[in-house]
């Protein structure tokens, strides 16, 4: 994609639009070196010109200056962002969404199993403190919860091989 196509896309966007650019991080090497989408990504891609950092800056500023518009990135590795790329006017707000804690992997139970009521809420409980907080992410989380959907019992059951496997994920990270 080039830089003229970026921009076009984003400046025409629909008021009152949400656009979602993710893993920004693996989009742009660097400031200057285009992204060779052919050799990335095979021969699909091949006649596309490179996407700059510069060309990515350019037409975020004028995204940025559009009312009605609101532009969301995402990243696993911040520290890998070029500064020009998050700074105060391009980059308004940050948050990072971290492992879950116990009180939002209750939540995440008790939202999950909604038509089981009460007898699920201390399950809930139950669920949240044997997976222990700062151990998993909420897509994580989901996933299991997924394939544990017809069944929250069937969930708690699978529980401690779920956690072994995010134990293991984690030390291996």
């Amino acid at each position: 994609m080039s830089a003229d196509r970026l921009d076009h896309l984003l400046t025409h966007a629909p008021l009152q639009s949400i656009i979602l650019l993710e893993d920004i991080d693996a989009a742009l090497p660097s400031r200057e070196e285009p992204i060779n989408l052919a050799q990335r990504y095979g021969r699909a891609y091949e006649g596309m010109q490179g996407l700059t950092m510069s060309g990515l800056l350019n037409a975020l500023d004028g995204v940025a200056s559009t009312d009605g518009r609101i532009l969301f990135m995402t990243t696993n590795y911040v520290d890998r962002l070029d500064p020009a790329l998050v700074r105060p006017g391009r980059v308004d707000f940050k948050a990072e969404i971290g492992l879950c804690t116990e009180d939002q992997l209750s939540r995440m139970f008790s939202r999950f199993y909604p038509e089981k009521e009460v007898v699920e809420e201390s399950l809930a409980v139950s669920f949240a403190a044997a997976l222990g907080g700062g151990l998993v992410s909420a897509a994580q989380v989901q996933g299991f919860l997924l394939v544990h959907k017809s069944s929250p019992q069937s969930a708690m059951d699978a529980l401690p091989e779920f956690r072994e496997k995010c134990l293991l994920h984690r030390d291996k990270s």
